[in-house]
């Protein structure tokens, strides 16, 4: 007899709630396969073999265990449905969606000792998903009490909830959030550069998110502002940035950088909202779309307007050289895992990975004993490198002219610009200007622009998020309770991944094929693979032919001894014409009376020749009444020599013709004429095959 403390140590997975929930656990855990029958107190299980015979109806709760298992079954067990794994695996699927179908079938065989069918696993992974599809649907429903409460719990935030006014009932359409921490602690000790971008969710419901993210003294991301939207256009962007930049205080956008991709909607908002402000493109998208309509090499170099993606062009005060929009594409993948979410639960966790990212930088910045944040400082070592190579002169005043290898450029310490221009873009000194610095004292810091101090970097973060209550303490909205917006399944197979443009590197686990050479197994050609062989050679394809085709092979057979052998060796060579046909049919055209699988071939004997060497395979497909002539090339004895061979195929009259040349031999000596290779075939058979 087993006590409840040992029955659950040893069988924790045969304890539940509910009565069968406890039988039935218990008989998956021991691999039985049959039917329980209530006689009365008894609960009695019958149709398997004597494993357990006798189950007390007041002891089902399982307080104790009467008997063990005298005699297993095999492991295919019936109780182990899609719902009871559903119900074992809910909130394990609910976490990770990507949970691979291999992976739960291990996972039940090792806990649950099943052996259950792929098949079986996706009707479960299907009610689990549907399940959260409704729960995603319901959360809807909560925004506006969800508004209301960061609200409550973060006073200054800007929190908005947005409804599809073309529905006569109340439709969720967008939500935005920018909490009071994040816009003050950008507005304390960031630089005014925001990067802007969207990305689709993961889950099974429609829309995007849009972001804005701005940079911390350390040249990290710092979130400022998220929204859902419906999908990225004009109306979309519009609505995001006029709240933005009402929050951020961007007004006509004077000394503001924004940067983004080419979207139009991006670029139409800021032009509208703020006119004024610089406006860059990241250049790797830029780069991206414009190779994909100019291949050549001159036109990728004149893409795009240069004031938007050229540092040249740049205006001089943002403290930033950034050509790219890296920061928000960090911040995606960061949150690439609450995008499978519903809408409510993806938003919190978007925030509670904020809140915790912001007291784990301000715990980092109480450590550090520099004047410059860490990672400016890994930075400027490159530029200390190569400033060994930098040559400078010094005019006596707070001037040089430094010197290198191919240029040369003036430096004035007092203004802090250098004719590179760098110094003045990113607000770090560039190596021209390092081995000016140098040269008159030993410290950088006086030298580093003030939005990289690690003091700037401790008033971004001292603005922290305050906590949000559980959902039974939301209070209650008013307002009608929105509806979930339709579900419109995208045309094609859902993408679990971006696609890559072809500038961009694969993934470490997957080998790239940028480079590789693809070598056809049919002709031995480089640059096609089979399946284009026969288009590429200018040959029709027998499977494209109208009507069923007849293929005609040459086979000339070579020597597999090397060119010295062969000038000592000869051989017989011979040719072979074969016809092959798909189906029984009749070829009036051609006169030819087909068979099943019929193969009709004609063997030469041309004599004693020199040996025509060659490894190839020539094909040609004709139609009724059609003709066909192949060519086929091969290196004859000397290294110069080669080879014609030339078959027509005409109204079942069938020709082949063959030449080899060879040059004259250096040598002086006289040489005895050698008579040309034929190769002639017979004529018809009386059956009229070939």
């Amino acid at each position: 007899m087993i006590k409840t403390s040992e029955a659950e140590r040893r069988f924790p997975a045969c304890l539940g709630n509910r009565k069968m929930d406890a039988v039935d656990k218990l008989v998956v855990r021991f691999h039985f396969n049959g039917e329980f029958l209530f006689d009365g107190k008894n609960t009695c299980y019958v149709n398997g073999r004597e494993a357990l015979s006798y189950i007390d109806r007041k002891k089902v709760s399982l307080n104790e265990i009467r008997d063990q298992a005298k005699e297993h079954c095999e492991e295919e067990n019936k109780l182990v449905t899609s719902r009871r794994i559903a119900e074992k695996y809910e909130n394990l699927i609910k976490a990770n969606p990507q949970w691979s179908l291999n992976h739960i079938q291990t996972t039940i065989s090792e806990e649950m000792f099943a052996n259950v069918s792929i098949s079986k696993i996706k009707r479960a992974k299907a009610l689990v998903m549907k399940k959260m599809f409704d729960d995603k649907k319901g959360e809807y429903s909560l925004v506006f009490n969800y508004q209301e409460e960061l609200l409550r719990s973060n006073p200054g935030s800007t929190v908005m909830v947005k409804l599809d006014l073309d529905e006569v009932e109340p439709v969720f359409q967008r939500f935005y959030v920018c909490f009071d921490a994040c816009k003050r602690g950008f507005l304390a000790g960031c630089r005014k550069v925001v990067g802007l971008d969207g990305c689709f969710f993961k889950g099974a419901t429609n829309g995007e998110l849009l972001c804005a993210i701005g940079r911390d003294a350390n040249n990290q991301m710092y979130p400022i502002a998220w929204a859902v939207v419906e999908k990225e256009n004009n109306d979309s962007w519009d609505w995001f940035c006029s709240l933005l930049f009402r929050d951020l205080k961007v007004g006509s956008g004077e000394g503001w950088v924004f940067i983004s991709d080419q979207q139009k909607g991006i670029l139409n908002a800021v032009h509208h909202w703020a006119p004024l402000a610089e406006h860059r493109n990241c250049a790797r998208h830029i780069y991206a779309n414009w190779k994909k309509k100019f291949r050549n090499k001159e036109w990728q170099k004149k893409f795009g307007d240069p004031h938007h993606w050229s540092r040249a062009w740049f205006k001089i005060g943002s403290d930033c050289d950034s050509v790219d929009n890296n920061m928000c594409e960090s911040f995606n993948k960061w949150i690439v895992q609450a995008r499978y979410l519903p809408i409510i639960s993806m938003l919190e966790a978007i925030r509670c990975k904020v809140m915790v990212r912001i007291q784990e930088n301000r715990d980092k910045a109480a450590k550090w004993n520099t004047l410059i944040c860490p990672n400016i400082y890994k930075r400027l070592k490159s530029y200390i490198t190569e400033s060994a190579f930098c040559h400078p002169i010094y005019n006596g005043d707070d001037s040089f002219e430094v010197k290198t290898q191919t240029s040369r450029f003036t430096v004035n310490l007092s203004t802090k610009t250098c004719s590179c221009r760098y110094w003045q873009l990113s607000g770090l000194p560039c190596a021209h200007a390092i081995s000016c610095i140098y040269y008159k004292s030993p410290s950088l810091d006086s030298f580093i622009a003030s939005c990289y101090n690690v003091d700037h970097f401790k008033s971004t973060y001292q603005h922290c998020l305050k906590p949000v209550e559980g959902i039974d303490a939301w209070p209650i909205s008013q307002r009608p309770k929105p509806l979930a917006p339709r579900y419109v399944r995208m045309p094609g197979r859902p993408k679990k991944e971006r696609k890559r443009e072809i500038t961009e590197k694969c993934k470490t686990t997957k080998t790239c094929k940028l480079g590789s050479i693809i070598r056809c197994s049919k002709c031995k050609g480089v640059g096609h693979n089979k399946s284009t062989c026969d288009s590429r050679q200018g040959v029709q394809s027998a499977r494209n032919a109208s009507g069923p085709p007849t293929k005609a092979i040459l086979a000339v057979p070579g020597s597999q001894q090397s060119s010295t052998s062969c000038h000592k060796r000869k051989a017989n060579a011979s040719a072979r014409a074969i016809s092959t046909e798909k189906a029984k049919r009749t070829c009036t055209g051609l006169g030819l009376q087909s068979r099943k699988s019929s193969q009709d071939t004609v063997n030469l004997d041309i004599g004693k020749r020199r040996v025509i060497r060659t490894s190839a395979t020539a094909r040609v497909a004709t139609i009724l009444g059609g003709t066909a002539t192949m060519n086929l090339h091969a290196h004859g004895r000397s290294a110069h020599a080669s080879s014609n061979v030339t078959i027509t195929v005409t109204s079942g009259t069938a020709s082949a013709h063959v030449q080899t040349h060879e040059p004259a031999p250096r040598s002086n000596s006289p040489q005895r004429k050698r008579r040309l290779p034929q190769l002639l075939l017979s004529p018809p058979r009386s059956d009229g095959n070939e």
